[in-house]
């Protein structure tokens, strides 16, 4: 379970309460703080201090709601409350969390932590280091992308080179060009795909990497040298 900081800005503290009433049932969810000033608010936030999420109402004194979203920088995310209708556009062209009318029902209050969480859970999840699995017999064996040296096409298998060791994935070459592509992996062989950023050595009929010499097919050493000559100094 993740847990996660917030604070709630109102100028009326009836309407604080009945968020911090709310979280209360949401034990992954920790208030930090509460203000009815918006000034006060924002230089807390300005401070530096790492908040999750901020619940705001729109109609404030000074700075709005929809100002301190604007004024706001880092990964803090923010839901709107408020009593008006009308903000709700620019509110999520402002990329808000959620938009809650009052009064706030629970339910409704669900889900807009719901969506924070789900959003929180992609972002996190675009943080780690990109990996797949590979099936060895009863076994799923991890294999993070950066630790890829080449790969070997061995017809309707695949031969996995990570350091001294490799692994065999029943997936052909086009395959696993087409699920690493987008972590700049190039075909340079019909048998052979390799990650650009561990080409080493390259004289026109081999490349090296990790030391290990690999030949480039004739039908793409023409793509390998764009992009040499795109990286070269």
């Amino acid at each position: 379970m993740n847990f996660h900081k917030t604070i709630i800005i109102d100028d009326e503290p009836l309407a604080i309460d009945v968020i911090t009433h709310h979280l209360k049932r949401f034990s992954n969810i920790e208030v930090i703080k509460t203000f009815t000033d918006s000034v006060e608010a924002f230089n807390f936030l300005k401070e530096g201090h790492k908040i999750d999420i901020v619940f705001t109402d729109i109609a404030m004194p000074e700075i709005s709601g929809i100002e301190l979203v604007k004024l706001s920088k880092g990964n803090t995310k923010f839901i709107i409350t408020t009593s008006y209708s009308e903000y709700a556009v620019e509110s999520f062209d402002l990329e808000v969390v959620d938009y809650l009318l009052k009064p706030i029902s629970f339910e409704r209050f669900c889900k807009a932590i719901t969506r924070f969480e789900i959003l929180e859970n992609s972002e996190n999840q675009k943080t780690l280091e990109p990996s797949f699995f590979v099936k060895e017999g009863d076994e799923f064996i991890k294999i993070l992308v950066k630790d890829i040296d080449y790969i070997e096409g061995l017809k309707d298998y695949a031969k996995i080179f990570t350091g001294n060791n490799y692994c065999l994935a029943l997936k052909t070459l086009k395959s696993i060009e087409a699920i690493l592509s987008p972590y700049k992996f190039m075909r340079i062989h019909k048998s052979y795909i390799v990650p650009l950023s561990k080409i080493s050595q390259y004289n026109g009929k081999c490349i090296l990497v990790n030391n290990i010499e690999i030949p480039i097919g004739r039908n793409y050493k023409e793509a390998l040298k764009i992009y040499l000559n795109n990286n070269k100094l």
